[in-house]
């Protein structure tokens, strides 16, 4: 992708307190006096007054009705009801302590940052899986821990990706000392050159083969980012930040945990965690280095919540590798094996299995073969020579001779798997008896998707293998048994559950309680919200605004809750188009006004006329009354076509009028394109 400008349009939730201009003060929002205050709500609530009505009412305006991600109830990102109630603007709840404060409701804006004080928020990451950021800011200067992207659900139709919402840092992109990356998965790496083009030079921390997929990446982007190796052993000081490191087990090479010295403590951050005692890499979680840090003192510990609500442990990846050996022995004709591009222990356990059959391997999907290339050159994926085959190649061999290893098991409609299924694939024609093989979970918002490919592949003929039919997937995140091992090693005085929905976060929250740390200790958070470490206590104090900022096609920004509301509309109800030419001094038609529907009924023409009757009694009434503003006219048609259609069909289009006045003087024939480039409204 390319961006088409220097410094994306900021897409936050327009609710909460404005920014103090001060560059000595804390980089993100400050408390707004009470003089700014009473001036301020005035004016806010005559323009609430004064703003236009839309064809989505009853609380549905643009966003609304949970439409995109500003929609009713949900102005705030997080947790649903955030914006206060009706949709509105989001109501700042004063409250004499936020700790265990209804985050459904906007908290007010921070204090000033407290001197020697650690300060914490997320701009993603928390309350949602995806998108990870969180920044950590002390005496003015800020760390940052991950920059990943979020993939868009079903209700975001036409966006690529999500990404944090840089907002509250973009003014201070001086103070960021270093970005600290804990390992190399897309909601951890996403948005990385996204950053850099806000500011190219800002020093990138992570390991070896983190730096490598961070590299390609930004060589996609053509960005060249200042990178700094470091491994377990690494003891970094970054502006007021010492980091270390130490060694984690997931589903990638090289992940990285951090121990974040300031003069405010020590804080533990585990990145994406699980405790494998017999990984492919050999290397577990160092759990002994995570004690070291316990008997230091750990002042507050960042741990995943992925699977806080799953008892016991999870099953270690080297599980994996007997039921692919099964599986694929058991196969009498070509095999698929579907994966994330990043998952290079669950490739290599594929790769053996497919050694152990006689079977050839191909890789298929951009991202897989770039990753399987930088894994194999870096030494993490190891394959007898002449195993590995271009696609071309095992297009010609038997299909009992080959594996081919994919992309494409969230159901993305432009993945590999999901070409395969409809049969659009240039090189791979699935048949009856394939077997294809779903070696991942199942992310929440993708189940539609997925499905309607397992369906599709089911319809040719092939079989498809699931984790929930065979042991071939297992997850990358510790359950709630590992995550007690982890509270208990390092012993933390406050908690605060990350990386995670609200039942996550909940869960995780009672797994440190169990542990000893103090019930009101334990911080819940959510995208935005400001805690503060001072005196070793860990404290909830403000909220400041944080939305998404989406990628569509080619450019960052010029999507927001708005447009996908808009988009979500069309996909619904369809689209009512009418045009009313007007004389421009009396305001009366001059001819009977033009209606076009586009998605709204097969039987169109039967409702036209109706809709025609009533746009021609609405203008003729208005002209009667003196108006002649074609604005007020537009929503006045408007309004009053959505309550028609609303009551007559119970179906809510997009209502689009358009009046163009025209002098009565005037003889000449106005053609259809002078009609259509004519001024339109905004939706």
């Amino acid at each position: 992708m390319t961006e088409s400008r220097n410094r994306p349009r900021k897409v936050t939730r327009k609710a909460g307190p404005p920014e103090t201009d001060s560059s000595t003060e804390s980089p993100v929002f400050q408390a707004p006096t009470p003089e700014t205050k009473g001036s301020q709500a005035p004016a806010a609530e005559k323009a609430a007054e004064d703003a236009p009505t839309t064809n989505r009412s009853s609380g549905r305006s643009r966003g609304g009705n949970g439409r995109g991600r500003g929609g009713q109830g949900r102005q705030n990102q997080g947790g649903q009801g955030q914006g206060g109630q009706e949709g509105g603007r989001g109501r700042r709840n004063v409250v004499k302590s936020m700790q265990g404060a209804d985050l459904t409701k906007r908290l007010p804006a921070p204090p000033k940052a407290p001197n020697n004080g650690l300060r914490i928020y997320a701009l993603g990451g928390i309350s949602e899986i995806g998108r990870n950021m969180t920044v950590f800011e002390y005496n003015n200067r800020l760390l940052i821990v991950d920059c990943g992207v979020l993939f868009p659900s079903s209700g975001e139709p036409g966006v690529d990706l999500i990404l944090p919402d840089f907002g509250p840092i973009e003014d201070h992109l001086d103070r960021i000392d270093a970005l600290v990356v804990t390992h190399a998965h897309e909601d951890h790496i996403g948005a990385i050159p996204w950053l850099l083009k806000l500011r190219a030079d800002i020093p990138i921390l992570a390991s070896r083969f983190t730096l490598a997929l961070i590299a390609a990446k930004c060589k996609e982007h053509r960005l060249r980012p200042k990178m700094i190796e470091v491994n377990d052993k690494s003891d970094e000081n970054r502006g007021p930040f010492n980091i270390r490191f130490w060694n984690v087990d997931h589903s990638i090479p090289d992940c990285l945990g951090l121990a974040i010295k300031t003069g405010a403590g020590l804080v533990i951050h585990t990145g994406d965690i699980k405790l494998d005692q017999r990984p492919p890499s050999g290397r577990p979680t160092d759990l002994p280095a995570l004690s070291r840090f316990g008997d230091e003192g750990v002042d507050l510990m960042l741990c995943d919540s992925t699977n806080a609500t799953t008892p016991g442990v999870s099953a270690s990846e080297s599980e994996i590798i007997p039921t692919l050996k099964r599986l694929i022995g058991e196969a009498n004709q070509r095999v698929i094996f579907a994966s994330f591009a990043s998952n290079v222990y669950r490739v290599q356990a594929a790769i053996d299995a497919a050694v152990a059959n006689g079977r050839k391997v191909a890789f298929n999907g951009r991202s897989m073969i770039r990753n399987m290339e930088i894994a194999e050159k870096m030494g993490y994926l190891k394959a007898p020579r002449g195993t590995i085959v271009s696609m071309d190649d095992a297009s010609k061999l038997a299909p009992h001779k080959v594996l081919l290893i994919t992309t494409g098991t969230q159901g993305e409609p432009m993945a590999a798997l999901s070409r395969m299924a409809r049969r659009e694939h240039r090189q791979i024609t699935v048949r009856e008896g394939d077997m294809i093989i779903l070696s991942s979970s199942l992310i929440p918002g993708n189940e539609e998707a997925i499905y309607g490919v397992i369906n599709m592949l089911s319809q040719i003929g092939a079989t498809v293998v699931t984790g929930a039919d065979a042991k071939v997937h297992t997850s990358g995140h510790g359950y709630a048994g590992e995550l007690l091992f982890l509270y208990n090693a390092a012993r933390p005085k406050n908690a605060m559950p990350v990386h995670g929905e609200w039942r996550h976060l909940r869960a995780n929250k009672e797994l440190a309680i169990s542990t000893g740390v103090d019930r009101n200790n334990v911080v819940l958070a959510q995208n935005g919200v400001v805690v503060d470490l001072v005196d070793g206590r860990a404290k909830v104090v403000g909220q400041i605004p944080v939305g998404n900022l989406y990628v569509d096609g080619t450019t960052m920004g010029d999507v927001d809750a708005d447009i996908l509301a808009d988009r979500t509309s069309l996909a619904s109800g369809g689209l009512i188009s009418i045009t009313a030419v007007i004389d421009n001094r009396t305001g009366r038609l001059m001819e009977s006004p033009t209606v076009e529907t586009r998605g709204f009924s097969d039987d169109a023409k039967a409702m036209m006329p109706e809709v025609r009757e009533l746009a021609e009694n609405v203008m003729n009434d208005l002209a009667a009354e003196g108006e002649n503003n074609p604005y007020r006219m537009v929503q006045q048609l408007r309004r009053r076509v959505a309550r028609f259609v609303e009551q007559k069909w119970r179906r809510e289009p997009v209502i689009l009028p358009t009046v163009v006045p025209m002098s009565s003087d005037m003889d000449q024939a106005i053609d259809d394109d002078e009609v259509k480039v004519s001024a339109r409204p905004s939706l």
